[in-house]
């Protein structure tokens, strides 16, 4: 019986999928992509950390979005996709470790009743609904500024240790785009196969966070200190080598001076809601770039 493939966005890849020799991969492939088309459910009345701290972020794009409260047009891959839940398998992973050594703190979410509640340990049961600890998830830490419009959640505060935690998993894909320096040093040239990377030798030298990780915790920290009272003066970093499944331990120590320039955007984005006044873009002033022109279009 022949598979129906219904148009929307991103169609191009669900088509390729449909072509696959092996159908199973290729219906794999489909219901990732479908599942990603979906509403995420991510609020789109705040700023998230993750997107404020690129270099890229267009304020203006920022004021549409907050302004209609929709999400943005998707851009999706099944390969993006399979990074990100790889991403989250290893996010629960050390956090369950975490939570084993009654070291995590947080907001939990009961399965069983689904009340959410913060606690400084691992919690023993649920306390709306008795349930077991083993049906009580974690739910990471709420960082919020409601002033300045900026949501997020770190992925761990250890009370003990005073520091938020973060998670990460690196592979060539993310080097590439922030660090190709630093990734064409460990360049080599074959007959057999071409270019090659040295992972052994690229991961000893491997020394400190990506500096785009480095800023979304600078970030997260300021939110932890100013708006929810978390005593944190570092974060540690916990990171994964795909290639290797090697791991490296980092610690960035609070330097509130990284946040200032985000936080002053961020300012200046809120005022401008409080009037409707839509600021200039700040790549390419009132002719707007790619981001902004893009988005008021799609909003419009």
């Amino acid at each position: 019986m022949p598979r129906a493939v219904k148009a929307g966005p991103d169609l191009a890849g669900y088509l390729e999928a449909a072509k696959l020799d092996e159908p199973l991969f290729g219906d794999i492939q489909k219901h990732v992509l479908k599942k990603a088309l979906e509403p995420s459910g991510r609020r789109q009345d705040v700023m998230h950390p993750s997107e404020i701290i690129k270099p890229d972020w267009c304020h203006r794009a920022a004021f549409f979005r907050l302004r209609e409260n929709r999400e943005p047009k998707k851009h999706i891959g099944f390969q993006k996709e399979n990074i990100f839940e790889e991403g989250h398998r290893t996010h629960a992973k050390w956090q369950e470790w975490l939570k084993d050594m009654n070291r995590l703190a947080g907001d939990w979410r009961c399965r069983a009743c689904d009340l959410v509640f913060w606690n400084d340990t691992t919690p023993q049961d649920c306390p709306r609904c008795a349930a077991p600890s083993r049906a009580i998830d974690y739910a990471e830490v709420p960082l919020n500024a409601s002033t300045l419009r900026i949501s997020g959640k770190s992925d761990g505060y250890c009370p003990h240790d005073g520091c938020l935690i973060e998670i990460k998993t690196m592979g060539l894909g993310s080097l590439r785009y922030e660090q190709p320096g630093f990734l064409a040093r460990y360049e080599v040239e074959t007959p057999e196969h071409g270019t090659l990377i040295d992972l052994m030798r690229l991961w000893k030298d491997f020394r400190r966070p990506l500096p785009s990780a480095v800023r979304q915790t600078q970030l997260y920290m300021y939110l932890a200190r100013h708006f929810e009272d978390l005593p944190v003066d570092r974060t540690v970093f916990f990171y994964d080598f795909k290639p290797t499944q090697d791991t490296k331990s980092y610690v960035v120590l609070y330097d509130e001076s990284i946040s200032d320039p985000v936080i002053e955007a961020a300012e200046a984005i809120t005022d401008c809601l409080a009037t409707d006044t839509p600021p200039f873009c700040n790549f390419n002033g009132r002719a707007g770039c790619e981001a902004c022109t893009q988005y008021h279009e799609e909003m419009t």
